[in-house]
């Protein structure tokens, strides 16, 4: 009998938008698998254990997933031969991704090794960051015909709503850009987490802020 691995997005940052079908997949998960941070489990397990705390007496499988960029094609393939090695013994496994297994996730890199070995996968879609993090500013991400831009890290110009993600290393640089363009910039770092920040149009930016930081920019300031 083979095991069903479950993409499972937790969310930004706050365990409350764990998604009600997540919260119940992973009550039945025979194991839970989940990025790896110093030796223990990271970010996404945390907020899922909030939610849900009966994981923590759960099989727990450690994957090596790296926040740094190159190419990380054989740490990938390792990953999914941790986790073919589960589901070969039929164990029904959950895989932990922040926000949503479909946006800027690291589990569409593994997929296909995994359903090439044969084993059923499912998306258990979570709330992305951009979503709320909008949602904490109180600000529209579009409307009516208004279009929408996603881009990590740099500012591009565009007629639209305008969302950067992972946008921690020049916060101020990717204002300035917006500001000449005639358009207004907040930012959100660590949504949903202790150590949020939220800096409207109106706030000064830091020089840096974490990885986990969003940039929304719209013509107007809300």
């Amino acid at each position: 009998m083979k095991g069903k691995l479950y993409a499972v997005g937790v969310g930004p940052g706050d365990p409350e938008l764990l998604t009600l079908k997540a919260a119940r997949i992973l009550s039945n998960a025979d194991v839970i698998a989940c990025p790896a941070k110093d030796g223990g489990p990271g970010l996404a397990y945390r907020i899922a254990e909030q939610a849900c705390p009966g994981i923590s007496g759960k099989e727990t499988l450690l994957l090596d997933f790296p926040m740094r960029k190159g190419d990380l094609t054989e740490l990938h393939r390792k990953a999914a031969e941790s986790l073919i090695s589960v589901l070969s013994t039929g164990k029904t496994t959950a895989c932990l991704t922040l926000g949503d297994p479909c946006f800027y996730s690291t589990f569409s890199y593994i997929s296909d090794y995994i359903k090439e070995a044969g084993f059923e996968t499912e998306i258990v879609s979570g709330i992305p960051s951009f979503c709320a993090v909008a949602a904490r500013l109180g600000l529209p991400i579009a409307q009516g015909d208004e279009a929408v831009m996603i881009t990590p890290r740099e500012y591009v110009d565009f007629d639209g709503t305008i969302i950067i993600m992972k946008a921690g290393s020049d916060p101020r640089s990717v204002r300035e850009k917006a500001g000449a363009c005639g358009k207004s910039a907040c930012l959100v770092e660590n949504y949903g987490m202790p150590e949020e920040a939220v800096y409207t149009c109106t706030d000064p930016f830091p020089e840096r802020s974490g990885y986990f930081s969003t940039i929304i920019i719209k013509q107007t300031c809300p």
